[in-house]
């Protein structure tokens, strides 16, 4: 039952006005970026797999080229914010020329905080994009369940005629025999209901498995989102105290705070950086299919449903060739007019023709059929294939993959700040301690130099004394 009727048009990515990327496409950004095999050192291809168990090793080491080259980034920052965290003891960055002085500037130190906090909270940006895009897919789950589910109820419904048809058939029988042969007809109709009601059920399942997939993937939007805001926060407030002189002089060393938000800054950089990798490889895996989603739609059917049920995807999503659902309803429709085309031959019989149970077996067989064409008119593509593109474009594609896309590239940006905060905040500590080693090596000379006028001021007492007495 071919579609003439109803068109979508294709898919473009970032077609849609989001409030999320703007102008900005971060899937064609990610889909065209350069890849590189660490199999075979080639260029890596960047098309979406045909197959998935297992998915193609060449392809994947070009998805995570870039996620372990971050990898590598996140190695080299923890070695160095390590050093200057736990091992560095004199790491107060003056040269050897430069005065130790009584005034510690924060300002550089201020700065990177603040832009710390910034790149930290911009990731609520993606966080909201993820957030929004899993209502709505899991609006466009249920609402193709709940339209698969009344499918099957309407097959059933459609399965309780054939028991009115057997009845009337029966009855028309008795004083017609000739009609016996026309059995057939009344079991095609009965098989191919059955058949309908059948798939109509076992789709929901396949659903059901994408749902809970996306639910799972869905789930590490709160810890990818809260991740960086948390260890930011702790980092921040850990060095906000260690900078300020009247909570180190109430509670603790200023070296001895700054100690402490460096040492959970260096594991802070680990997280971050894991974090960061996986996301980014699960935006560029995404983001290829993203550039078609159709057809990677059709590739993922096929790997996790029967061949029906890649039929059934197809159709609902480019809205081309023959309606499988309409197909087996069709099957049941031709049926029917068959049927009573056979029956309506009989009625030159004047046996068949004195029959009074004629009109009620074709009363049946009208209703059978009225019933039918609308369950036609609620299994085509104009009905379901908005839920499909509410699913895979405005929520998956144009929401999902940009908000990780953009969260990848927050706790990058993080990462990349939080390593100079480090390395600065144990520079002002260390030059705090300097400060505070200087003020207390001048009180003492001050208290050695008064000691010693006093020292002279008696000497010279007692020798006026002795002039005088002399």
């Amino acid at each position: 039952m071919p579609n003439d009727e109803y068109h979508p048009a294709p898919y473009l990515p970032c077609s849609e006005t989001s409030d999320i990327v703007g102008s900005y496409c971060p899937i064609k950004e990610l889909h065209a970026a350069p890849r590189f095999s660490w199999l075979h050192f080639t260029s890596a291809d960047n098309d979406f797999p045909d197959t998935f168990d297992p998915l193609p090793l060449d392809y994947m080491s070009g998805v995570f080229f870039y996620p372990s080259l971050v990898l590598a980034m996140t190695i080299i920052f923890f070695v160095v914010a390590f050093f200057y965290a736990i091992c560095c003891r004199s790491c107060s960055g003056r040269g050897k020329d430069e005065k130790v002085d009584n005034t510690i500037k924060r300002g550089p130190l201020v700065g990177l905080l603040v832009t710390l906090c910034i790149f930290a909270f911009s990731s609520v940006i993606g966080g909201y994009s993820v957030f929004t895009a899993t209502d709505l897919a899991v609006d466009s789950f249920d609402g193709l369940v709940t339209e698969f589910d009344g499918l099957a109820v309407r097959g059933e419904e459609l399965a309780g005629f054939t028991e009115d048809l057997t009845s009337a058939f029966d009855n028309y029988a008795a004083d017609c025999p000739v009609v016996a042969p026309f059995q057939s007809d009344i079991d095609t109709y009965s098989e191919s209901i059955d058949e309908f009601s059948d798939e109509a059920a076992s789709f929901p399942s396949l659903l059901d498995k994408a749902n809970e997939r996306f639910k799972d993937y869905s789930q590490y939007a709160p810890a990818a989102l809260g991740l960086p805001l948390v260890l930011v926060a702790a980092n921040v407030l850990l060095t906000t105290f260690g900078c300020s002189t009247s909570f180190r002089n109430a509670c603790c060393t200023c070296r001895g705070m700054i100690f402490l938000s460096n040492f959970f800054g260096v594991f802070s950089l680990l997280l971050l950086g894991i974090f960061c990798a996986a996301e980014m490889g699960f935006a560029i895996f995404f983001s290829d299919f993203c550039i078609d989603p159709n057809s990677g739609m059709i590739k993922l059917a096929d790997y996790s449903g029967t061949g029906f049920q890649l039929n059934i995807t197809e159709y609902y999503t480019v809205c081309e060739g023959e309606n499988p659902m309409g197909a087996l309803l069709g099957s049941a429709t031709d049926a029917l007019e068959s049927f009573k085309g056979q029956l309506e031959a009989t009625q030159a019989d004047p046996s068949c023709a004195a029959s009074g149970a004629y009109d009620g077996l074709i009363d049946s067989i009208d209703s059978s059929a009225a019933s039918v064409q609308e369950v036609v008119a609620a299994v085509s593509c104009a009905e379901l294939n908005p839920y499909v593109q509410d699913l895979t474009y405005s929520a998956f594609c144009e929401r999902f993959v940009p908000g990780v896309a953009a969260m990848s590239f927050s706790l990058l940006l993080v990462m990349v700040f939080l390593l100079p905060v480090i390395i600065t905040s144990r520079q002002f500590a260390e030059r705090v301690v300097e400060q505070e080693q200087g003020d207390q090596m001048e009180l003492v000379g001050a208290e050695q130099s008064d000691g010693d006028k006093k020292k002279k001021k008696g000497a010279a007492g007692k020798m006026d004394n002795y002039a005088v007495a002399y």
